[in-house]
């Protein structure tokens, strides 16, 4: 796909990781932090010419792609703060951030630490936590079972546990369609960090409808009409709920895989939400 903008990829060193990152466009800063199993999950996103107005961050958090992984263990609230250290680094002292899945609820905690580096929260479907009552059956024949085979060593026969999960059976086909032949092994080396340590970093991760009220930036939530699994919308809609004042999306034709599926639709429904 042809921009207009010259696109600049990098690494920053901040010390505990280094992040590669990819930036394109001038205008109101946009930064697309990604979901868990995956670096790659907005590459289409970024390629979308309804974001040639913004000036565009897409990153890879530690633990994927060409980013470091970090030795120790990493929460939520460290991610968060990697990306605002990025956002430093590249001169950005606010910006609105798009969090997808785990990286959603990232970004709620960075709304929550440092509100004055966020301009506005887009989030779609945020990891089911707190989780509604489809979660329990989605840890039982999903997750539990994805993770019990990536501590017996069998990556990539969790990989297809969790992804077929949450996202469907067509997940591997749709990843190679979007990301090339070779995507299904670049998400095994990613969900290796992804299976041992961010799912932990999830569980540990603490909000309620408290915390959750002190989130003071505009917040769009969005979950998709056609989910392999009920419970990431009922985990959006109770966010929702929580957040004061927040916007909630229903986006037809999409589930939990939403930037691989329709990603003109989300660059476009993320332009809309900059521009106001």
């Amino acid at each position: 796909m042809t921009h207009t903008h010259q696109i600049t990829t990098d690494v920053v060193d901040l010390g505990d990781v280094r992040l590669r990152y990819r930036e394109r466009g001038t205008g109101a800063p946009v930064l697309l932090l990604h979901a868990g199993g995956s670096g790659e999950w907005f590459a289409p996103v970024f390629d979308e010419p309804a974001l040639d107005g913004v000036r565009l961050v897409e990153v890879q958090r530690a633990g994927y792609g060409d980013s470091s992984t970090p030795e120790g263990h990493l929460t939520f609230a460290d991610h968060a703060r990697h990306a605002r250290r990025l956002l430093g680094e590249l001169g950005i002292e606010r910006a609105t951030w798009v969090g997808h899945s785990s990286s959603a609820s990232m970004a709620l905690q960075g709304a929550l630490d440092a509100p004055e580096a966020v301009a506005r929260l887009v989030l779609l479907e945020p990891a089911p936590s707190p989780a509604g009552p489809s979660a329990e059956e989605l840890v039982r024949t999903s997750v539990g079972p994805a993770i019990g085979a990536a501590q017996a060593g069998d990556v990539r026969g969790a990989v297809d546990t969790f992804m077929t999960g949450v996202c469907g059976p067509g997940w591997a086909a749709l990843a190679r369609h979007r990301l090339g032949g070779d995507a299904i092994e670049r998400i095994v080396r990613d969900s290796r960090f992804f299976l041992t340590d961010e799912v932990v970093a999830a569980m540990e991760w603490p909000i309620d409808e408290a915390t959750a009220g002190r989130i003071a930036v505009p917040t769009t939530f969005v979950y998709g009409l056609e989910g392999a699994t009920r419970s990431h919308e009922e985990t959006t809609r109770m966010l929702a709920d929580w957040v004061p004042g927040a916007e909630l999306i229903a986006l037809p034709g999409v589930g939990h895989a939403m930037p691989l599926e329709d990603p003109s639709a989300v660059a476009r429904l993320i332009a809309d939400r900059v521009a106001t």
